[in-house]
């Protein structure tokens, strides 16, 4: 089901016709989507914009929402924002969203769940201009939507955060980027494996790390190996999931297979279905052909994003887990169809920072009209994780 913004063309064309430096863009239709429009979407459009997206977010795409919306049943209140360029019928964005209550604001989310780690819109690169002058014309109108927005897991200085910074203050929106974060990011800037070894890992470490490979050689046949073909990704998606289960994170009731929601997430997500599938590469470390260190990857675009990676815990004193890291940032260098890698955490202080050796700013942009309520908006925010933080330094005292 949907209702068409029918006259958002018009009436921001409006808006930008009387400011003489303003860019005359092409109209594009807007509709509000519930989950059945959703569903309903074109699977190719759906999957191409999410190809040719202004900046990389598989956390948005078909198969994620996807399985999100079959693994946790949460069509109520679920809404989407689908832009389609006038004359061609073109999808070119697309944010699915929800509406939550936070200190007397009514505020527009992205609808994510704990293992979808990006909140950035869908945008086609080459209809950009006129898809974000779209999504954020209806968000500053006030009709029907939110008119404070917070968009989670956004790059700070990444085209989306550019882009509407630069479109929202012409139309008269404030933004900031509230709790931010630093995620380990990496591409080939040092050129080759060898050079990335002796500028960023170090030569200690990268000898650490190979001397833990060659004990490792000593108990069986070693292989790295990257799967990308749907019948293995799903298999070793089932390893991941009973490695992850058989550690800490098992014992705390906090591994993917501790609830049964997760675990559908997990397989749809990761795995792919008859619906979405695809985005999925799977590097594991395998001793005697059985893996005992495993790491999920999503692919989006040109970035290559690392969500998810466990390790047997029998093989601990080994380093499986950092020694499969290492191979996975060597078969990096030696690949051309990913430009980056993305750690996908959320969180300062990620393990793989020492092999990566470059990061990105992320944090929450929010958006809402100029004034003192959007400030405001941001300070609670900044307030809440400073609450946060302190409560859990004070757990781990205790």
């Amino acid at each position: 089901m949907m209702f068409e913004f029918a006259d958002v063309a018009i009436s921001l064309l409006g808006v930008l016709a009387a400011r003489p430096d303003a860019e005359m863009p092409l109209p594009c239709r807007v509709e509000l989507l519930d989950a059945q429009g959703v569903r309903a979407l074109d699977p190719v459009q759906w999957d191409g914009l999410a190809i040719n997206a202004l900046e990389d977010n598989p956390w948005l795409g078909r198969q994620m929402v996807l399985a999100g919306l079959d693994a946790y049943g949460g069509e109520k209140g679920f809404r989407a924002l689908a832009l389609f360029r006038r004359g061609t019928g073109e999808l070119i964005g697309f944010l699915p969203f929800r509406t939550i209550g936070l200190g007397g604001w009514s505020i527009g989310r992205p609808a994510l769940n704990l293992y979808q780690v990006g909140g950035i819109p869908l945008i086609a690169r080459d209809q950009a201009q006129v898809a974000m002058l779209a999504l954020l014309g209806v968000m500053s109108d006030g009709k029907g939507l939110p008119r404070h927005w917070l968009f989670p897991h956004v790059v700070g200085s990444g085209p989306f955060a550019v882009l509407a910074r630069s479109i929202g203050k012409r139309l008269g929106l404030e933004l900031s980027l509230a709790t931010p974060y630093s995620r380990p990011f990496l591409t080939h800037e040092a050129g080759d494996f060898a050079s990335h070894v002796a500028e960023v890992i170090g030569r200690k470490r990268a000898r650490d790390i190979e001397r833990n490979l060659r004990r490792l050689e000593k108990l069986g046949r070693l292989e790295f190996e990257r799967v990308s073909d749907a019948e293995m990704v799903a298999r070793r998606v089932e390893d991941f999931l009973r490695i992850e289960a058989s550690g800490w994170k098992g014992h705390k009731g906090t591994a993917l297979l501790s609830s049964r929601t997760d675990t559908q997430f997990a397989r749809a997500a990761f795995g792919g279905t008859g619906e979405a599938s695809g985005l999925a590469t799977i590097d594991s470390l395998l001793l005697d052909g059985e893996p005992i260190a495993v790491s999920i990857n999503i692919s989006a675009g040109a970035t290559l994003f690392t969500p998810k990676c466990a390790f047997d815990e029998r093989y601990r004193k080994y380093g499986p887990g950092m020694a499969l890291e290492y191979k996975v940032v060597e078969a990096f260098f030696d690949q051309t169809e990913h430009r980056a890698m993305d750690a996908a955490t959320t969180v300062d202080g990620h393990a793989v920072e020492g092999l990566w050796g470059q990061s990105r700013e992320m944090g929450t942009l929010v958006i809402g009209p100029r004034g003192p309520a959007t400030t405001m908006l941001a300070a609670v925010l900044e307030r809440y994780r400073a609450t946060k933080d302190t409560f859990k330094k004070a757990l781990g005292r205790g």
